[in-house]
């Protein structure tokens, strides 16, 4: 993993990255406790939780993932220049192709709702099984030319969807094996995937390391998303509750650690990100092809323990926007999950603020917002 050097655990830094997490979940859930006991009027939920609703609301979010999937490929070059670098397994070139700012393009992210949500109706028998699967291929093709984030995060969007909209009844021996053979299924489809992805974008790097099979490339590419953070959280720990490194940070300039993405304007290309042991007062060492190292240390780097402060209450806001989002009927409560994955993505990466999520949580209001504004059908 390009640990020349394994970072100090010390009594004293995990107790501080001990104190970090548990703040976070104690600010989320009371959040998440404030946004239960707010209450709703039930016309809007009956509204939401028929059929006519839950069809239109799939159908205008798979038309904005389609334009955005489609404007996406013709800014990379079309079909033959797709076809080309996933023939060279060079995909990662697809992202660095497309701009950093919101556009066109920024519509490709409704494939990361449309997607579950389709195949939650899908299964419902709302929509017809050709829609479903165009939903699933958009999501698969954003996430080539995008990131395995789309992926990810449509996993958890699915999930919001599934446990709000299920029934109430006792689970028996064969429905919880249906349950755990879906599970595996989907462990297994969700990692076949993946695989394809890693390699097409980064096989050369693999192949260069001396690693061939596919497989052992997801494997491999896996290890470091869980091990360089925990790498450099430990040494960073280490070295602030130690004193050996001290970035107090400022009250106005750190409340950019919450700034929306999209209002940051000096952004740079991921293979221009990568960090050196330099940004974390070399406390830690890891190799440089790195750039989602640890949202503690890149807070407190970039920001300083007043970035760590504003953080804590953003994931208090978190849990509120969850309670909200997932009290609504079940197509809506799957953007539940859009929050959700934020906090699954706490150890790594801060994206709480990223753009895609408020994208995706606008789009959500905006949506049932036109839906709910249409004429109902009569043979509702």
């Amino acid at each position: 993993m390009g640990f020349s050097v394994p970072a100090q655990a010390s009594g004293r830094g995990i107790a501080l990255l001990l104190l970090w997490y548990c703040a976070i979940v104690m600010v989320s859930m009371v959040g998440f406790w404030l946004g239960t006991h707010r209450s709703r009027a039930a016309s809007s939920e009956e509204r939401t939780n028929t059929v006519w609703f839950e069809r239109r609301y799939f159908f205008l979010l798979l038309a904005a993932g389609a334009v955005g999937v489609g404007y996406a490929f013709f800014k990379v070059g079309g079909i033959p220049a797709i076809v080309d670098s996933l023939s060279e397994q060079t995909a990662n070139d697809f992202s660095n192709a497309l701009s950093g700012f919101a556009g066109p393009q920024t519509l490709r992210y409704a494939t990361i709702l449309a997607a579950p949500i389709g195949v939650y109706l899908w299964r419902k028998k709302v929509i017809g099984w050709p829609y479903m699967v165009a939903a699933v291929l958009l999501l698969v093709a954003n996430s080539m030319i995008a990131s395995r984030l789309a992926l990810l995060m449509a996993c958890t969007v699915y999930l919001a969807a599934w446990v709000r909209g299920r029934e109430s009844r006792p689970v028996g021996g064969h429905s919880a094996l249906r349950t755990w053979v879906a599970i595996v299924l989907i462990a297994l489809s969700g990692f076949a995937v993946l695989t394809a992805l890693n390699y097409f974008r980064n096989a050369n790097y693999y192949r260069d390391a001396g690693v061939t099979n596919p497989v052992a490339m997801n494997m491999y590419q896996t290890g470091a998303y869980l091990a360089v953070p925990a790498q450099i959280s430990l040494g960073v720990s280490d070295a602030v509750a130690g004193g050996a490194w001290e970035n107090e940070g400022g009250a106005a300039a750190s409340l950019a650690a919450v700034q929306p993405t999209f209002l940051q304007f000096n952004k740079v290309a991921k293979d221009d990100s990568w960090k050196q042991a330099s940004v974390y007062g070399y406390s830690v060492t890891f190799a440089g092809n790195f750039f989602t190292n640890s949202v503690f240390a890149d807070t407190y780097a970039e920001h300083g323990v007043w970035g760590w402060l504003y953080t804590i209450v953003a994931y208090g806001f978190a849990g509120y926007a969850f309670a909200r989002v997932f009290s609504f009927s079940p197509v809506l409560a799957a953007s539940a999950g859009v929050v959700a994955y934020c906090f699954l993505e706490v150890w790594r990466v801060q994206i709480l603020t990223y753009g895609i999520v408020i994208f995706l949580l606008l789009l959500t209001a905006g949506s049932a917002f036109l839906v709910s504004r249409l004429r109902p059908p009569t043979d509702r």
